[in-house]
């Protein structure tokens, strides 16, 4: 079962990233970013398989805990799912070129997530 944390200094948004993929067959852990160490010591402590995290949070930037991830060898396996409220195609590119393995604008669609999601689970057991 594949584990997912969800990463967004909105409690609403959370709220509705649990709702969307509660049918999946998957352990959702909600984590506040209260700050960049706070985040990534609950990554390791729950050492999920996929990250959907937001692109814009006051105390730790989508971009910095990407980049953050990336660097610790303990969590560069997690695949990540950011979600923009930005419709930039070139922070798109740059974050996929960054290391983030899908990403969505807002308002994201609920079937468009899942959808995602799903992909990244697949990658996930194929070892991709």
């Amino acid at each position: 079962m594949a584990k997912i944390a969800i990463v967004d200094d909105s409690r609403l948004a959370r709220t509705f990233w649990v709702g969307c993929l509660k049918k999946l067959e998957c352990e959702l852990v909600e984590i506040e970013p209260t700050s960049l160490g706070d985040v990534l010591k609950s990554l390791r402590e729950n050492r999920p398989d996929i990250l959907l995290t937001d692109y814009l949070m006051p105390n730790c930037s989508g971009t910095t805990l990407v980049g953050a991830i990336h660097e610790d060898p303990r969590l560069t396996s997690i695949k990540i799912l950011m979600i923009s409220a930005h419709h930039d195609e070139d922070i798109r590119e740059y974050m996929e070129g960054h290391g983030v393995n899908a990403f969505l604008s807002k308002p994201v669609d609920p079937k468009d997530l899942v959808e995602q999601v799903l992909d990244l689970m697949d990658q996930v057991e194929s070892g991709n």
